[in-house]
């Protein structure tokens, strides 16, 4: 461990100050670092809530560093890992002068697979398309083969053909081994102190019972409000066309499937495809479509029916010889696994437990229905992969209380019963920076002339706001309709989410005075824009779980069953949570100033909005849009 307290890293000269230009310490930062270093040395868990502007990167990286420990760091999104890796953690290991080996590791589907390139070189003369001409001539100089560093995005089924996904992946029996861009990634984890990974990877391997990454001491998960979806989303198996259609790809590069196997699944995806839309909406319980059992089971019998091929075949049926019988098994194994898994889909769709819930969705995108089956609750799960062997577990974000200093909630839904626990307040004086406004009562999102109500209300706020702002909706349906009322009567520049790229939409926004940004889903958190070009943030209403998904509706019957009321327990922290991460979209800096205008007048006039608002930073309340007036001069 580094010489000093922890006070002396962040004190005034301290080698943080030295290192960093212009810091200044901050009580709250201070807080969480001697929090998070005692609980790693006692073994302990700590939750962290950081409000904005506390420092928290500084705050778990420098304890983490210190202890010698190795230390796992799952960020919410792969653009934060590489903030952590090129900017705050050199500066860390720069002001405390400790030896650090770091290293960040991506899912495997990220690397490019230099036995697939090989292969795809030799049957073809030229590249397929513009797209993999660019990837073949990208495969020649990178030093990582890390598809981040394309300057495009491939299509999806073009990558998928030369990444290094595990299902294609033979390990030590491939001629690339040695020089595999993943696995000299997973050996360089293996020996490195400081392993960076997302959400998606870290939780996938817990699911997975690990083997994705290296054993580890403590593990510092930042955007922890977001952990039960991603460790749902970890242990949700689906079954789609998308999703069968890949599978059979990868069999049928590896051997020479007889075509009727194909052509009898892809009947049974077209039965089940048509019963999944016989039953209105885009997603609801599975059990309430009686005509999905019989085209399950039709495809169940056509997986089996392969896996029964690859059993009888898997030495004469391969495309290419093996080297020999460990490689065919390999191989053999590879496939059997692939399809054993869509069979497992269907077995644990039809067959749900009091613990398992299977619901149908509809793609936004393909518009095609998915079948998913997933625990509704992942508490037990976390206790014993995570908390019960991971000696130190560190969570932290900028919204993880329902009330002042309540945790409840979010360790009820993780399982974690002992945690150390800390609310490290915003330096930020949000009573002199920030304004809220709430509706009056009679603006309701659930009226049929909401959007009528709403959209003057949206007008008048961008008014005396020349702009710049964020107008944020829960849902598609309700953000087209307002969208449509106020494109022709705003005097500012708009744009709607989906016009371009989300990274291009923020530069947009960024770079264009008074600019306007209708959005919903992505642009609710993880967005950072410092200054006068975001001064307001408009939510349409209280941002509660939609009660018709079929996920929310088995745990709050999970509660109910247990006693509690399931609004009370389960609606009501959700949609806290949620409005926070809008909320602080607006404040990112000493300097900032904006308003929040919330259109949902239930806020004002129900116990439950009164509680939810509680919940808020305490920035100084309006009754009228009038009185933001010279606010922002």
């Amino acid at each position: 461990m580094s010489a000093g307290t922890i006070e002396d890293v962040f004190g005034p000269g301290g080698p943080i100050a030295r290192a960093l230009p212009q810091f200044e310490a901050r009580a709250g930062q201070v807080q969480m670092a001697q929090l998070i270093e005692r609980g790693i040395l006692e073994g302990v868990h700590t939750v962290v809530e950081a409000g904005t502007g506390v420092g928290k990167s500084l705050a778990y990286l420098v304890p983490a560093i210190r202890s010698g420990k190795k230390v796992v760091l799952s960020t919410g999104t792969i653009a934060l890992q590489e903030q952590l890796v090129a900017k705050d953690i050199p500066l860390v290991q720069r002001a405390l002068g400790v030896p650090l080996r770091v290293s960040l590791l991506k899912g495997r589907n990220h690397y490019l697979c230099k036995a697939k390139l090989a292969r795809m070189r030799a049957d073809r003369l030229v590249p397929p398309s513009r797209a993999m001409q660019d990837v073949w001539t990208w495969a020649e100089r990178t030093q990582t083969g890390d598809r981040a560093e394309l300057a495009f995005v491939p299509p999806s089924e073009e990558w998928e053909q030369l990444d290094a996904d595990a299902d294609d992946c033979v390990g030590e029996f491939c001629e690339q081994f040695r020089d595999c861009f993943f696995f000299q990634k997973r050996d360089e984890a293996k020996y490195a102190d400081l392993v960076v990974v997302n959400h998606a990877l870290f939780f996938l391997d817990l699911a997975m019972g690990g083997g994705l990454l290296p054993p580890y001491d403590v593990a510092v998960l930042d955007e922890a409000h977001q952990c039960e979806r991603w460790a749902t989303d970890a242990l949700t198996a689906t079954l789609s066309r998308a999703v069968v259609t890949r599978t059979l790809r990868k069999v049928h590069r590896t051997y020479a499937l007889p075509p009727h196997y194909e052509q009898e699944i892809d009947a049974g995806v077209r039965a089940l495809e048509s019963a999944l839309a016989r039953v209105p909406g885009d997603r609801y319980p599975l059990g309430a479509n009686d005509d999905a059992h019989p085209a399950l089971d039709e495809l169940r019998r056509g997986f089996y029916a392969l896996e029964n091929w690859l059993h009888a075949n898997w030495q004469s049926g391969l495309r290419r010889p093996a080297q020999n019988d460990a490689e065919a098994e390999r191989r053999r194994d590879l496939a059997l696994r692939a399809t054993a898994g869509l069979a497992l889909t269907v077995d644990r769709a039809l067959d749900t437990g009091d613990g398992t819930i299977a619901w149908v969705e509809r793609g936004e995108r393909d518009g095609r229905y998915a079948v998913n089956a997933a625990p509704h609750d992942i508490a037990e799960f976390l206790r014993g992969a995570l908390f019960e062997r991971v000696p130190s577990v560190v969570l932290t974000s900028a919204t993880l209380t329902t009330a002042p200093r309540d945790f409840g909630y979010l360790c009820r839904s993780l399982g974690l019963e002992r945690a150390e626990e800390l609310a490290a307040p915003s330096p930020f004086d949000y009573a002199a920076q920030a304004r809220l406004y709430v509706a009056p009562p009679e603006v309701n999102p659930k009226a049929k002339d909401f959007a009528a109500r709403a959209a003057p209300l949206i007008e008048e706020v961008l008014d005396r706001t020349r702009g710049r702002a964020f107008v944020l909706f829960t849902a598609h349906a309700r953000l087209r309709e307002v969208y449509a009322l106020l494109r022709e009567r705003l005097a500012f520049p708009v744009r709607l989410q989906g016009e371009l790229p989300r990274a291009h939409l923020l530069a947009w926004f960024r770079s264009t005075p008074n600019a306007v940004l209708f959005a919903t889903g992505t642009f609710w958190e993880g967005i950072d824009v410092v200054g006068d070009a975001l001064s307001c943030v408009v939510i349409d209403r209280l941002p509660f779980p939609s009660p018709g998904d079929p996920l929310v509706q088995a745990r709050m019957r999970a509660l109910e069953a247990r006693g509690q009321d399931g609004f009370e327990a389960y609606m009501i922290p959700a949609a806290t949570v949620r409005l926070k991460q809008g909320f602080g979209r607006l404040i990112r800096s000493t300097a900032d100033r904006g308003v929040v205008a919330l259109l949902d007048g239930r806020a004002a006039s129900t116990r439950y909005g009164a509680t939810i608002l509680a919940a808020l930073p305490p920035a100084t309340r309006i009754a009228r849009l009038d009185e933001l007036d010279g606010f922002l001069d």
